[in-house]
């Protein structure tokens, strides 16, 4: 898999900073992954996670992902960054300098850098 800084950064953002959206985003990404769910053949999970998440037939949430999901999560991203971005914390390799898979990863999935041994 090719690095894609904003594919990362995006990814990164919405897995580990959701604390700093609001309300309406958090309940788009919910639909997102319900939509997920449906599309990996998971149909079943996906309806009961839309009546326990009230996201049937949304239209707040469908108009907002006529842009598609893929833009809506990066939009969002640059919302938190540009809005929060002191509170953002972005784990860097220290090698490549690549978005790195958590907060607390310590080895780059991207180089292979490895500093564990760095921290005591």
């Amino acid at each position: 898999m090719q690095y894609d800084e904003d594919r990362e950064l995006t990814r990164y953002v919405w897995d580990y900073h959701e604390h700093l959206m609001t309300d309406f985003e958090r309940r788009v990404g919910k639909a997102i992954f319900s939509r997920g769910k449906a599309a990996a053949g998971s149909r079943a999970v996906s309806q009961l996670l839309n009546r326990l998440w009230g996201l049937t037939d949304d239209a707040e949430v469908n108009a907002a992902l006529t842009v598609g999901e893929e833009v809506f999560r990066r939009r969002v991203c640059q919302r938190v960054l540009a809005e929060f971005g002191s509170e953002v914390f972005i784990n860097r390799c220290p090698q490549c300098n690549r978005v790195v898979r958590t907060p607390k990863a310590l080895q780059c999935f991207w180089c292979g850098c490895d500093w564990h041994g760095n921290y005591a």
